[in-house]
């Protein structure tokens, strides 16, 4: 099961134009939550970046990030599978490092497993659902069209 976890009640708006809300998201499948539980980011652009993805997948590319923007984060969505299989991908969730030793980058893996991407896909409908209640609920009209845009899947 994977689902995207966002506690609307962190929520905060600090401007509109340019778009930048701040709160509490992180992703969670096979019983892993990713970053951890108390992530805090950019849960718009966080969404964003996963449903560019999710596009990417369908669209045949065999592997398409997903990003955090605040701290060392992404989770790689990598097709599995052959043509007649229900589409899977292996979702992992990576944190990357710094190696002093050999001044290079390296990711570790933190989280992985392999999930329908059909579930990711609803789990990114109801999100987006949820974060347009949200916005029409606390009074940021301003963020609908934006929202509007980014439920496309």
């Amino acid at each position: 099961m994977f689902e995207i976890e966002i506690d609307v009640d962190s929520l905060k708006v600090d401007s509109v134009d340019p778009v930048f809300v701040a709160g509490e998201v992180r992703v969670a499948w096979n019983g892993q939550v990713f970053p951890h539980a108390a992530w805090t980011d950019a849960p718009l652009s966080v969404i964003g970046s996963l449903g560019t993805a999710i596009e990417q997948i369908r669209a045949g590319r065999a592997e398409a990030d997903m990003y955090f923007f605040e701290g060392p984060y992404f989770v790689k969505l990598s097709a599995t599978g052959g043509p007649g299989d229900e589409a899977m991908v292996r979702v992992t969730g990576l944190r990357d490092h710094w190696s002093e030793e050999n001044g290079e980058d390296f990711a570790e893996i933190v989280a992985d497993g392999v999930v329908p991407l059909g579930e990711i896909e609803e789990a990114h409908r109801r999100t987006m659902g949820r974060l347009i209640a949200w916005c029409e609920e606390s009074g940021h009209p301003g963020l609908l069209p934006l929202l509007r845009r980014m439920s496309r899947l």
